[in-house]
């Protein structure tokens, strides 16, 4: 399979190591686009180790595919994007191709995933319900987050899956 994984800013998106290690251990095929804030989390090249050439940070890097957005989902079977934070998920929702992130999921025509992560406060807030009832009207799967101690110091819904929970359901196996 053929994967874009989108690792937004978020906490949790360390955690998108090992869930890019779970899609490379089986063989399958993973480019990384880290939006400018998830880069203030996890730095490009903690990726770049487990996924050589194939991490992307911006839609304008000097001698890089001026149409990048298009020529990876031509052959894109999934995009996943853990986490995906309240601000990912706006751009989203309302179609704004603001970051090299958000133009590839208006470019994608296939299968999508988000695996929301964040502040209770911010994921109970109802421009975020919106925006996630928004896209599943639009036929993205929404892998709910967890309840339990959020970095924030508090206990509340909104922490990242673990990330063999997220991959089984990307391969269609959530109840294995």
């Amino acid at each position: 399979m053929n994967v874009i994984l989108g690792v937004s800013g978020s906490i949790s998106a360390y955690r998108a190591v090992d869930l890019l290690r779970l899609f490379r251990k089986d063989g399958h095929q993973v480019d990384v686009v880290l939006t400018e804030a998830g880069a203030r989390f996890i730095p490009p090249l903690t990726l770049e180790t487990f996924a050589p050439g194939r991490v992307f940070t911006s839609m304008f890097q000097p001698g890089q595919d001026p149409l990048l957005h298009i020529h990876l989902t031509d052959h894109c079977d999934l995009l996943l994007v853990a986490p995906a934070s309240a601000g990912i998920l706006g751009r989203m929702a309302a179609g704004f191709a603001s970051d090299l992130l958000s133009t590839i999921y208006l470019a994608h025509a296939g299968r999508t995933v988000v695996a929301p992560a964040m502040n209770t406060r911010m994921y109970a807030h109802p421009a975020v319900v919106a925006n996630l009832a928004r896209l599943r009207q639009l036929g993205v799967e929404v892998i709910e987050p967890e309840v339990g101690s959020l970095a924030c110091a508090v206990e509340g819904k909104g922490r990242l899956p673990a990330p063999e929970t997220i991959y089984r359901h990307c391969l269609g196996r959530e109840s294995c």
